[in-house]
């Protein structure tokens, strides 16, 4: 504040104004109640859990020390489902396999973390994704070959 609004403010007080009843008119006035109810409209309403859906905390489901080579194999027309978001994961990277080279997100056939409205998924494979956009690539595993390689739930 510049030294005259000071000087002001004390004078006006000196006198026995009150500064709030002069500074009063210059806040803006509001249509909001007194309280803040006016921020219980920002939050989200409360999310049910499905009954029918078990849940689990995100994890690395397997470590592949050679990669995805001899195990899974690219599979073009899931990959196009999945850059058309037909075929996809229903959270990116909930489930994840660590390769030494990068992470690849991971679905279940079963329908673990797997979105697929078409239903295009085969019993017994392990879906891995690479990317979850238009550059999406999907591999694709046979689960019970995959088993070595498992880490299971601490």
């Amino acid at each position: 504040m510049g030294r005259a609004l000071v000087g002001a403010m004390v004078g006006l007080l000196a006198l026995g104004i009150p500064l709030a009843g002069a500074l009063a008119d210059d806040i803006p006035k509001t249509d909001w109640p007194p309280t803040n109810r006016h921020m219980l409209y920002r939050s989200l309403p409360p999310r049910t859990l499905s009954p029918r859906i078990q849940y689990a905390p995100a994890r690395a489901v397997y470590k592949l020390p050679k990669g995805l080579d001899g195990l899974a194999t690219y599979d073009k027309a899931l990959t196009q489902a999945c850059m058309a978001g037909t075929f996809r994961q229903i959270s990116d990277g909930y489930y994840w396999a660590v390769t030494p080279d990068r992470r690849f997100g991971v679905a279940f056939s079963g329908g673990a973390n797997l979105e697929d409205p078409q239903k295009k998924r085969e019993p017994g494979k392990v879906y891995f994704f690479l990317n979850q956009d238009a550059r999406c690539m999907v591999y694709v595993g046979d689960q019970a070959k995959l088993m070595p390689n498992y880490i299971p739930p601490v």
